[in-house]
């Protein structure tokens, strides 16, 4: 295997609007945060953890873990509507500015708390296949919500297929899997993704986690990642 060298970014940008600083609340006496910083260190892959935070409280948390936080996120990278994809460009473009290079950026989100270390490692690892410059954690569709069985509606309630191929006469037999991103990890080649501007780069592929994997945006979110964190035995 190569010898590359790898950073794991950790997005917490502060101003949730679903949960109120939900990238510090805790789960299993562990914030969302520190879960995240743990599970990149464990997996003994990096050569360095960044917390890209625009918030100085949010910092002091990552201190708390070990993790220094040289800069703070710039305004117009931590909006609403700011891209994950421009705060990645900005991490790498300042490391570089500072003499730090990394071969493969690696992004966990705070806010999927069921990541696996062994997760992280076979994103990361496939990302620098040879075949591939990126890859994804993803989960399986359940087939009742599956493209060809989906609808939309006009302005009187009229619905029409999603899909244009789609059929009132499909059985479920006949489908063909399908898959969601779930959160959970994505690893891309820094020179593929500054190519592409994309987590994706030119080549992903995709991991398929059969685990369950939450993706916090509410309270309740909140609550069902902790009955299954309790329920693995990491609550």
């Amino acid at each position: 295997m190569a010898d590359f060298t790898r950073i794991a970014m950790i997005p917490a940008r502060a101003g949730s609007k679903g949960v109120k600083n939900k990238n510090i609340r805790k789960i299993g006496g562990i914030s969302l945060l520190g879960r995240a910083i743990e599970c990149a260190r464990e997996s003994g892959l990096f050569a360095r953890i960044f917390v890209s935070t625009d918030s100085p409280d949010y910092a002091a948390e990552a201190a708390r873990f070990g993790v220094e936080t040289p800069w703070l996120r710039p305004a117009g990278l931590a909006s609403d509507t700011a891209l994950v994809a421009d705060a990645i460009g900005h991490t790498l473009e300042t490391f570089a500015s500072r003499g730090e290079v990394f071969d493969t950026l690696a992004l966990l989100e705070p806010t999927s708390p069921l990541r696996t270390t062994a997760v992280v490692r076979e994103t990361v690892l496939a990302a620098e296949e040879d075949e591939w410059d990126a890859a994804f954690t993803v989960s399986r569709v359940p087939v009742c919500f599956h493209p060809l069985k989906q609808f939309e509606l006009d302005g009187q309630g009229a619905a029409s297929f999603v899909m244009p191929q789609a059929s009132p006469n499909v059985n479920r037999q006949s489908l063909s899997p399908t898959y969601v991103r779930n959160g959970l990890a994505y690893a891309v080649r820094t020179q593929a993704f500054l190519e592409t501007h994309s987590i994706h780069g030119h080549r992903a592929r995709a991991i398929i986690v059969e685990d369950a994997a939450v993706s916090i945006d509410t309270p309740q979110d909140f609550a069902l990642a902790e009955r299954l964190l309790t329920t693995r035995g990491d609550g």
